[in-house]
């Protein structure tokens, strides 16, 4: 029993890597595609693009660990089944739920380190991809500066701006202060405000309080009209994306405006998604543990044919449910789980109905 495990074991991982180097190679050359008018209009230096392509690498393997996974336990299944090594293990009287046990615990293995990767390698990557990509292949000045509380960012009248967050579906900003120098550098002036929206081409500032240095007094009203703070497409290129961000910075963010009044189901659906989406790799393992074990599919290119018509139908659920978490018909926090717990009922029923 323990020869065979290991056997298959091992036939697992050489398919495994093989399967995710191509899906991470093709996506990555896809990348390059993607941008490469982008790369020769700005005449970036290949150094350069070949740093942002291999900082895109982690964020492609996370995606692809899933149907590496699945495609692997096929193809490895399939052969076994083809070259009658699963009808050898029965008639050895042998249990083939138990002896394939073992690749369940290498789901949790995967899914946890697919977990890690999701909460720091990933989001760092990215973060800085984009940025290279930003300032210095496309040569764009920098606008914001995000710190862990606040965005800052320099006015249009000179002035330092310290934004608490940015509704991207109101064009709204919350807690927003503006702070004015004098030409030797000393705080002239610094306006508080609780909140701003963007009306006809001008941010209007919500119970404002002025606390002007110069003159020695304070003042307080209900609105302001501020030409301080730049139009809002800014935040929207400039802002980090969920993609950019841990679980904890998303929370956080999300957490900020939430305090505010504002709820983005976009962002929920994504904080939850960072969770859910691990757990697919154990699922895809179960799943298609169970279907070829209770399949009569026999060669590579057979099992391989049906791992890409689970992937096109996982993600067609997937894409439909967090569509649905957006535009709230479903609860956000529910959406990003659909695809897995069908997947993984589906899987499971599958798995106890494996003949002995």
């Amino acid at each position: 029993m323990t020869i065979f495990r290991k056997y298959f074991l091992k036939e697992f991982f050489r398919y495994f890597s093989i399967v995710l180097l191509a899906i991470t190679s093709i996506s990555v050359v896809a990348e390059f595609f993607d941008k490469v008018r982008d790369f020769y209009a700005h005449k970036a230096p290949a150094l350069l693009i070949i740093q942002y392509l291999l900082l895109q690498t982690p964020r492609v393997i996370l995606y692809a660990l899933p149907f590496a996974s699945l495609f692997s336990i096929l193809i490895t299944l399939g052969i076994a089944s083809k070259w009658r090594e699963i009808v050898v293990i029965k008639a050895s009287g042998s249990s083939t739920r138990k002896l394939f046990s073992g690749f369940l615990l290498l789901g949790l293995l995967i899914s946890l380190i697919a977990l890690l990767l999701g909460e720091t390698v990933v989001p760092e990557a990215t973060r800085s991809a984009t940025e290279l990509r930003k300032y210095q292949l496309f040569n764009e000045s920098r606008s914001i500066l995000h710190k862990k509380e606040a965005i800052w960012l320099k006015g249009l009248d000179k002035s330092l701006i310290r934004i608490n967050g940015f509704v991207e579906n109101g064009n709204r900003i919350l807690k927003t202060s503006i702070f004015t120098f004098t030409p030797s550098f000393g705080l002239a002036k610094r306006i508080e405000a609780e909140e701003g929206h963007w009306t006809e081409g001008a941010w209007v500032l919500k119970n404002v309080s002025i606390f002007d240095f110069s003159n020695k007094k304070t003042e307080y009203i209900d609105s302001l009209i501020s030409t301080a703070i730049d139009e809002p497409k800014i935040f929207r290129d400039e802002m980090r994306k969920p993609k950019e961000m841990n679980f904890t910075e998303l929370y956080q963010y999300y957490s900020r405006l939430e305090k505010a009044g504002f709820k983005n189901l976009k962002y929920m659906v994504r904080l939850y998604e960072k969770l859910a989406y691990p757990t697919i790799n154990f699922i895809m393992i179960l799943f298609g543990l169970a279907l070829a074990l209770n399949s009569k599919w026999g060669g590579g290119i057979k099992s391989a044919g049906m791992g890409v018509l689970i992937t096109v139908s996982y993600w067609l659920i997937y894409s439909v449910s967090v569509s649905l978490g957006n535009t709230g018909f479903i609860p956000p926090w529910f959406a990003p789980w659909i695809g897995p717990m069908a997947f993984g009922i589906a899987g499971s029923v599958l798995y106890f109905k494996i003949a002995e």
